[in-house]
């Protein structure tokens, strides 16, 4: 969703829980400076306070503010993990409204990112360039993404060298998507050091050999009709952790080529969720909706039975243009920092949040799967940091298709990522704010000082009682 067009900010929007912190609310644009001087009254309300009324909250903490240097700042301490909400007056009249987040130490100190686990390029089935796919996936606000072509793990490595000593915004997290010979229960691999599939690729008499070994492997439990399928399963994953990397299970209600038998049975689906063979479940993906609504109430179900995996939501991207799933299926990722070895460990802990979103980029809805306080944090993230970072990185996106074809170099890409990593540690509080220059200020005071001298009136009209407008 596009990001709402606002005269003012506060910053930081995300702040620690139970720790005084200086707040600051600042202007977007020089003509809406504050003049120094003014008073404005701050009401604070917690979103998940115990009120009698609901439509008019009477749980508010008001605080005086004095505007200098144009801007408005005070210290406050948030008791709670939760949505606060800011209302901003001006003698009596609302003048801005604000939300911010209040973390826990243990939150707090992670990033939440934006990424998807599971897509294909021109190299495999799909219809982007490697290097350009990742281009489009930064203009769509994505930190990282994983490249998981039928198959192949090289697409990944060609990604990578297309920008070879560039600094991007966004991380490549290396994959593949395995399909064993002879077993179409699909497995993403992503993270490991290297290809699970080229060894079948490469000695697919060999591997089929090792596989049958894991028969005698097999759980009793597990019905007769399931085991061979089982133990492939069981060779595909133990060589996917061997290479580093993690197992995720994907789209078990995937209709294939417009079929109406699932790619996985339900019973066999169960007992591939129970086993532990898998690090995380495709929660919601390249399935419809219709198979992602089975795939919820399946996890719902396993977790009424005790059994808990983490979750993604992925696009299993091919096309971009006019596609269901893209940019609209994806996960949030609360990891230590945006690098592969933190998003796995971030994948592995569980600190993930499944996306599904309807609606275009001027209305968008979303809907979270995971763990409650994760899912109350994302969808914050998603009305008041998502939208906004979208915006804010989407130029590097087009400049990193354009430096793919030498139509702009690298300085600009980098310089773009620069902004982008302001932005980011202004609104979660690990950068300082850059104060107003005194150059800024000038210029505005110049052409305040024009505007208090002419017409008071506005629109049309030349003359009104008073001047309606903050100045």
């Amino acid at each position: 969703m596009l990001p709402t067009v606002t005269n003012y900010r506060v910053v930081p929007s995300v702040v620690p829980q139970g720790r005084e912190t200086e707040i600051k609310i600042v202007p977007n644009e020089r003509a809406f400076l504050f003049f120094d001087g003014a008073e404005y009254l701050l009401n604070i309300i917690c979103a998940d306070d115990d009120e009698v009324c609901y439509f008019t909250p009477t749980t508010k903490h008001p605080v005086k503010l004095v505007a200098e240097d144009g801007i408005l700042k005070f210290t406050y301490t948030f008791d709670r993990e939760q949505e606060y909400l800011f209302q901003l007056e001006k003698d009596e009249k609302k003048v801005a409204e604000f939300y911010i987040y209040s973390l826990a130490e243990d939150l707090y100190a992670l990033t939440p990112l934006r990424g998807d686990f599971h897509g294909h390029s021109y190299r495999s089935d799909a219809k982007r360039d490697p290097g350009a796919l990742l281009g489009h996936y930064r203009e769509q606000g994505y930190d990282f993404m994983s490249l998981t072509d039928h198959n192949r793990y090289y697409p990944g490595l060609e990604m990578d060298e297309a920008y070879e000593g560039v600094k991007l915004g966004i991380t490549h997290v290396p994959g593949e998507e395995v399909h064993f010979p002879g077993c179409m229960i699909h497995t993403v691999h992503v993270g490991g050091k290297s290809s699970v599939a080229a060894l079948y690729c490469k000695d697919e008499a060999g591997c089929r050999a090792e596989a049958d070994e894991y028969i005698a492997k097999v759980p009793e439990s597990v019905p007769e009709k399931y085991r061979e399928r089982y133990s492939r399963l069981m060779w595909i994953t133990d060589h996917i952790h061997e290479a580093g990397g993690l197992a995720i299970f994907p789209h078990p209600y995937w209709k294939p080529g417009g079929s109406r038998v699932f790619n996985v049975q339900e019973g066999f689906a169960r007992i591939i969720l129970k086993s532990g063979m898998y690090d995380a479940y495709e929660l919601v993906g390249g399935m419809g909706q219709i198979g992602i609504n089975f795939s919820i109430n399946l996890r719902a179900e396993l977790l009424s039975e005790g059994v808990k995996f983490p979750v993604v939501g992925s696009s299993d991207v091919h096309g971009i243009v006019a596609t269901p799933t893209f940019p609209h299926l994806f996960t949030i990722c609360f990891a230590k920092d945006n690098s592969v070895d933190s998003i796995m460990e971030a994948l592995k802990e569980g600190k993930t949040v499944a996306v599904e979103a309807t609606g275009d980029e001027y209305q968008r809805h979303y809907r979270c799967y995971g763990d409650l306080r994760l899912v109350y944090y994302a969808q914050f993230l998603l009305t008041n940091y998502f939208p906004q970072l979208q915006r804010v990185c989407a130029g590097e996106g087009i400049a990193m298709r354009n430096y793919l074809m030498g139509l702009a170099p690298a300085s600009l890409i980098e310089a773009q990522v620069e902004q982008t990593e302001y932005f980011k540690g202004e609104f979660f509080g690990k950068r300082e704010y850059i104060a107003v220059s005194e150059e800024v200020k000038e210029y505005e005071s110049k052409w305040r000082e024009v505007q208090l001298a002419g017409p008071t009136g506005k629109g049309s009209a030349y003359h009104s009682e008073k001047v309606t407008r903050q100045i």
